[in-house]
């Protein structure tokens, strides 16, 4: 039995270093290679693909593929489109999408992008086979609408059929399961610990909501209405008619005309003309690479997803995160920088990590106070943490899409001690200190350590609500008005005052020249930081890191089970990062969890 065990160990020894060789190879080969493609031609149509969907973040990682990350990049498209507009080769776009979600916030900004170029004269022709096959397409058409064109596949359809979030309650199921929920929130509308507290959506969380969905889809029938000629009254009944096959929303002048890709495709060359070639996005943006260019240095800041504490890590496997430390000594390094003229600080996240958010904050207080501008621009979420950190800004902007505010806190813990009865464990504790032990997943809190747990939840509401009215000049009842976890659409936050201007990277840019009194066509140079790393950093970390993959396959050789169960939980964790409320510790700045309604 030894002999096979060792021959077993062996073949999956070597297999992985088979695989980590094939990988490495594999890695080197992609970051390496660099195609020279042929000089674009006089006449260039550009072929944007957006079925993959949108995502906000960085575009320089080229390990993102690898985690199955194809989105295109937001910011890429918006500073291509930008270039395009001037460029007198491009004569237009056709654009593929209708088969992934995409957020409010980033349909508004490709829409300016695209009113934009279309503005110069120049065409767009947008091609579905549907919009919603079991699902909810209301962004992807809406961010359809502002072409001049807009095809669907004659089997297709039309689901247009507005907004909606649901949130699931799991109080009932916990109390059958013997789990005691003890979590604190400040205040109402802070909703979030809800879904382990109630049985259903509170008035206050619901009325919170119902004002934000009511706010996108005015915004949206009324742009839409405003594109296809239609009355808002109009496109307001055919939302509730939804979904609508093919030929109904062509009756409505939803839809422009019916056909397959290949007749889209033809469409697309008459329109362009004789001599003309269709490009490529991706190779459109590396053929007209002008960051040699003269301009103005503006430090380009992502925070996007859940903030935690702490330095970012380098592994290739782990998706985005939002590590304040890491945020923090970027905006040190942009403000040291005297090259730099401002600093964006780009913002998609729905909060988490109270101290994360108070380090990242502190940063943005400390840029300006070297004399450094700085600008938050919030994309699909800026909120409970993300405004956090937004809120210190010189100005910040946000889309009407963007969901924004929710000024709260909430905290607590989950204790099991009669889940483990039910199944006949049970469970004893020694300790020296009253409250040794209070975040313990077991045990209730103690009167004494509720007490105290409910002080630091008040600490940190009053201190967020502190310095709201420090950052934002609002008096301590203005704040009241705008807090309490309450959740704000970007065009409600504006009127309330917890956001300056309406918009995107755009806007964002036209308040960096006013503020250092650039012209208006004044070229800005936006620098990622931190810096980019090398191809052979990024290749040693992914080394050090080590591959999952083989790290699974040793675990189960040399028969560790649990290494393999800690290599699995690491993995998963960001996937469940939606419902870090289960885990302790308190003060917990973030949105409720919800999901689109399909």
């Amino acid at each position: 039995m030894r002999r096979i065990g060792r021959i077993f160990l062996y073949l999956f020894a070597s297999f992985g270093v088979l695989m980590t060789l094939f990988f490495v190879c594999a890695i080197v080969f992609a970051i390496t290679y660099d195609r020279v493609e042929p000089d674009l031609p006089e006449r260039v149509v550009l072929r944007l693909n957006l079925d993959h969907g949108v995502s906000d973040g960085r575009y320089d990682d080229p390990w993102r593929r690898l985690r199955g990350d194809e989105a295109v990049k937001l910011h890429d498209v918006v500073s291509t489109l930008a270039t395009a507009e001037t460029d007198e080769r491009v004569v237009g776009m056709a654009i593929r999408l209708g088969a992934s979600r995409i957020s409010l916030a980033h349909a508004q900004e490709l829409r300016e992008s695209i009113t934009a170029f279309r503005s110069r004269g120049k065409f767009v022709l947008a091609f579905a086979q549907t919009f919603g096959s079991l699902g909810n397409a209301t962004m992807e058409y809406y961010l359809a609408s502002s072409a001049d064109e807009v095809w669907v596949q004659p089997s297709g359809k039309l689901s247009f059929l507005g907004i909606g979030f649901e949130t699931p309650y799991l109080k009932d199921a916990l109390d059958k399961a013997g789990v005691k929920a003890e979590f604190e929130q400040r205040h109402e509308y802070k909703s979030a610990i809800e879904l382990l507290t109630h049985d259903g959506m509170s008035a206050p969380a619901r009325a919170s909501l119902m004002q934000v969905v009511g706010s996108w889809l005015d915004k949206i029938v009324f742009d839409i209405a405003g594109d296809r000629k239609i009355t808002p009254e109009t496109i307001r009944q055919l939302v509730d008619r939804s979904p609508l096959l093919a030929t109904e929303a062509q009756d409505a002048k939803l839809i422009d005309r019916l056909g397959y890709l290949d007749s889209f495709n033809e469409a697309v060359k008459q329109r362009a003309g004789e001599n003309t070639l269709e490009v490529t996005f991706v190779r459109y943006a590396t053929q007209i690479d002008n960051s040699a260019e003269k301009g103005t240095d503006v430090a380009l800041i992502y925070g996007i997803g859940p903030i935690q504490p702490g330095e970012a890590g380098n592994s290739p496997w782990d998706p985005e995160v939002f590590a304040a430390g890491s945020v923090a000594r970027a905006i040190d390094a942009a403000a040291a920088n005297e090259a730099t003229a401002a600093i964006l600080l780009r913002i998609d996240s729905p909060g988490g990590s109270y101290i994360g958010s108070d380090t990242v904050r502190q940063a943005v207080v400390k840029a300006k106070k070297k004399g450094k501008l700085v600008i938050a621009s919030m994309g699909q979420y800026g909120a409970s943490g993300g405004y956090f950190v937004a809120m210190a800004a010189d100005k910040i902007v946000a889309q009407p899409g963007t969901m924004t505010g929710s000024i709260g806190v909430f905290g607590g813990k989950l204790a099991t001690r009669d889940l483990w009865t039910k199944f006949g464990v049970s469970w004893n504790r020694v300790s020296a200190g009253a409250h040794a032990g209070m975040w313990s997943q077991v045990f209730p809190f103690s009167p004494t350590a509720a007490a105290r747990h409910r002080a630091v939840i008040d600490f940190v509401y009053d201190d967020f609500t502190r310095k709201v009215a420090e950052d934002r000049k609002l008096s301590e009842g203005q704040v009241d008005n705008v807090a309490r976890g309450r959740v704000w659409s970007g065009s409600d936050a504006q009127r309330v005052g917890l956001v300056d201007a309406l918009g995107g990277y755009a806007a964002a840019a036209e308040l960096v020249r006013e503020a250092l009194s650039l012209e208006a066509n004044e070229r800005l140079n936006f620098i990622i930081l931190p810096k980019p790393l090398s191809p052979l950093e990024r290749l040693t970390n992914a080394l050090s890191e080590g591959i999952p993959f083989t790290q699974a396959l040793t675990a189960l050789a040399l028969g560790s089970q649990t290494e393999l169960l800690n290599g699995v939980l690491r993995h998963i964790k960001p996937v469940i990062g939606d419902i870090s409320v289960l885990f302790p510790p308190a003060g917990v700045l973030q949105l409720p969890l919800m999901r689109p309604a399909p």
